[in-house]
């Protein structure tokens, strides 16, 4: 076996379209012909702006998860949550799995994310980069669409539009800080340039080598080939493309350590298995209570339904329609979505493939927006607790929904769109991608 790297040639981590390689200016962003992914956006001073801020985001993180965010008073009566605060809550109450969620997407990965990036960039500043901070930052291309903070951010808002009509609202530091800490991380995701750090991670050796003649002239007399049909390869966490040459069981990635396949293994059967329990789970999550609102002693329990119709009663259109959005359309959206899109592989259907790729990269974008809910209930439970007088608490809905927003999410991280192209494009050299999912 041989793994030969190809500088000169790259391909398209959505439909696996061989290109060769161009340098892309500043602040030019680079997108695959076919499928209409973006490549590359190449942002100029990329190291020292993500340096900066995750230095100003590991400043900040403190305060805006220990410090009170905001103080709710009624009747003589106050009290005050943190993020923290929202975590234990859940767990007092029993509800382990939304505890654990709630943990990792607050607090334990974006510290991470902010740790990794600091210690990434300050490598890349130093010193030559060890291969240790290529895998570090293979970690954090994994973590960050599961840290979400600026979700648990509109969530605070939502919160505040909820209760500004029954008790008065004080803004704390934490809040202040909180909104600091969404502002960097928002930052770093913009000025990152992925493909710049790789490059740095991995500099120098065969940046220099010619295309191979056998791929020039593929390149040359078909319109569309792609890297498998080329006999390559693509590392989907760094975006490296390797020539195979007696595939090992278990070949990985030279750069990042990354396991590399021609596509993800059992990539539509565990799909369509995640989907399935996504669509199951969310039966229960939509019928059951999700909140308890107690009273004078009177219990009043409400489906996600039931508060999205109160925001739309007291004239809170927006909050209610971001609600709706974000617990069932979103939820449903990518039920749907995904389904389409193993039926479109399983029959090999070459209709509208660019538009399905759109689909598949809004799916994989939105589905962390769907815990706006449970992050509101979160909030609620800690801020009003009012003992006798009123007082709010989970309800079995959440876990059936936060499980449903997992398995959704995981759904689309192991869907693999290339076998999209493979089964439907027209003149597609492989027609049965099965044969790739080693």
């Amino acid at each position: 076996m041989s793994l030969h790297t190809t500088p000169s040639v790259t391909a398209c981590p959505q439909c696996d379209l061989l290109l060769q390689h161009h340098h892309t200016p500043e602040n030019h962003t680079c997108i695959c012909p076919r499928c209409g992914l973006v490549l590359r956006h190449n942002r100029p001073g990329t190291v020292d702006k993500v340096l900066a801020l995750s230095l100003t985001g590991l400043l900040v993180f403190l305060p805006a998860i220990l410090l009170p965010l905001i103080t709710l008073e009624k009747l003589g009566m106050s009290d005050r949550a943190n993020v923290v605060d929202t975590v234990l809550q859940f767990f007092h109450n029993e509800y382990y799995f939304v505890s654990l969620m709630t943990l990792l997407s607050t607090i334990v990965f974006p510290l991470s994310l902010l740790v990794l990036t600091f210690i990434i960039s300050l490598q890349l500043k130093r010193s030559k980069p060890s291969r240790m901070v290529a895998r570090l930052f293979r970690s954090y291309c994994h973590l960050e669409e599961w840290a979400m903070v600026e979700v648990f951010l509109l969530a605070i808002l939502v919160s505040i539009f909820k209760m500004i009509h029954t008790a008065d609202i004080v803004f704390n530091a934490g809040f202040f800080s909180f909104i600091a800490l969404v502002f960097v991380t928002f930052g770093i995701c913009v000025v990152l340039d992925k493909s710049q750090y790789w490059e740095m991670l991995k500099p120098g050796g065969a940046a220099s080598m010619p295309l191979p003649a056998v791929l020039k002239q593929q390149l040359e007399d078909l319109p569309e080939v792609t890297a498998a049909q080329a006999g390559l390869a693509l590392c989907l966490t760094c975006h490296k493309l390797m020539a195979l040459d007696g595939l090992p069981p278990k070949p990985r990635c030279s750069r990042c350590g990354e396991k590399v396949h021609l596509r993800k293994p059992a990539a539509m059967s565990r799909t369509l298995a995640l989907v399935i329990t996504s669509a199951l789970l969310l039966l229960p999550a939509n019928l059951l209570p999700i909140m308890q609102v107690d009273f004078l002693g009177v219990p009043d329990r409400s489906t996600i339904l039931d508060g999205i119709l109160y925001f739309l009663k007291t004239g809170s259109y927006l909050i209610g329609i971001i609600i709706m959005v974000a617990s069932i359309f979103v939820p449903l959206f990518k039920v749907v979505g995904l389904s389409i899109l193993l039926f479109s592989a399983h029959f090999g259907m070459p209709y509208f493939l660019p538009q399905k790729s759109k689909m598949f990269r809004i799916i994989s974008f939105i589905g962390r927006w769907s815990m706006l809910d449970i992050f509101v209930i979160a909030l609620l439970i800690s801020l009003v607790d009012f003992g006798f007088f009123t007082s709010i608490h989970v309800a079995p809905a959440s876990t059936f929904f936060c499980m449903a927003v997992a398995t959704t999410m995981l759904a689309a991280i192991t869907f693999d769109p290339r076998i999209l192209w493979d089964r439907c494009h027209p003149g597609a050299a492989l027609n049965n991608p099965n044969s790739l999912n080693q």
